[in-house]
Order: C-alpha cells, then structure tokens, then sequence
C-alpha cells in the first residue's frame, strides 16, 4: 500500500462526502494503491450512514465519543498499511 489517507469527521456530513469525493477521483486517477480511513468522532448528523451508502470501500470507524483529531487519527493510523500517510 503506497498511501493512507485518514480523514477525522464531527458532524460535518456534507462538508465531508465533498471532501470523499474528491479524494475518490484523485485515488481512481493516480494509480497508487491507496486506503482511506474515515474516523466518526461521534457525529449526529448521519455522516456514518452517508458515507457508509457513498463510499463502500472506504473503512469507517465510529467513536461514541468525540476523541479530538489527535485521537481520531491515532484510531486509524493502528490499522493503516501505506508507505505514507495523509492526515
């Protein structure tokens, strides 16, 4: 795996399918295997559900709590494989 992108959301559901799209088209055009890591940090908005129907192949892991973005990534950045990651 040549790049993890890890992506830390708290109720900003269309600010986030934006920003998944957008790093959808770059992965599809680049080539380089990549993962991407989604981190709910307890969210109202239905951001899981959102990006869970949009983006099947993306990893998406749901705190019950807010763990601030220091925490957020840590979550994902135990299960990320790439050569670098992108925060």
């Amino acid at each position: 795996m040549d790049l993890s992108v890890i992506i830390v959301n708290w109720n900003t559901k269309a600010l986030l399918l934006d920003c998944l799209k957008t790093v959808k088209d770059n992965i599809s055009s680049s080539g380089s295997p990549t993962e991407v890591f989604i981190v709910d940090n307890g969210s109202h908005d239905g951001s899981e559900d959102a990006v869970r129907d949009a983006f099947p192949d993306f990893g998406v892991f749901v705190s019950p709590q807010n763990l601030g973005f220091a925490g957020g990534n840590n979550v994902a950045l135990k299960l990320a494989s790439g050569r670098y990651c992108l925060l």
